[in-house]
């Protein structure tokens, strides 16, 4: 059990550190279908770093499915269940779009957000 939370908390840092990563006003705006753009983008230290923390993250995604495989009584559903438990990650992104980028949501938006998370953790139990 031990090892699938430390492969929860990987995969939460990392999804939401390569997700802040995208997020960089400089790096997404302007036209996307202009070739010289587009090669400008797959050359930026950022994106390469952001799709080497979301390979990293399927990596860990499947390191917790594997030991939720390893539970009798969860092994059927293992793939479902490591779903929703990496939904948990949804907190870690509002954190880091936050204090990384500089993102504030409004009290609708917060409300929503909650409502969200508190369903996951219904779904969980």
């Amino acid at each position: 059990m031990i090892s699938i939370l430390f492969w929860i908390t990987i995969y939460c840092i990392s999804s939401s550190a390569s997700i802040a990563l995208l997020g960089d006003r400089s790096l997404i705006s302007g036209d996307l279908l202009n070739i010289q753009n587009i090669i400008r983008l797959l050359l930026n230290w950022k994106f390469i770093l952001a799709m080497a923390l979301a390979i990293f993250s399927r990596l860990s995604f499947i390191m917790i499915n594997n030991g939720l495989l390893k539970i009798p009584r969860l092994a059927g559903i293992s793939t479902t269940l490591c779903t929703l438990i990496t939904s948990v990650s949804l907190i870690f992104i509002l954190l880091a779009n936050y204090f990384f980028l500089d993102e504030r949501l409004n009290l609708q938006q917060a409300a929503g957000a909650i409502i969200v998370i508190v369903g996951l953790a219904i779904m969980v139990k």
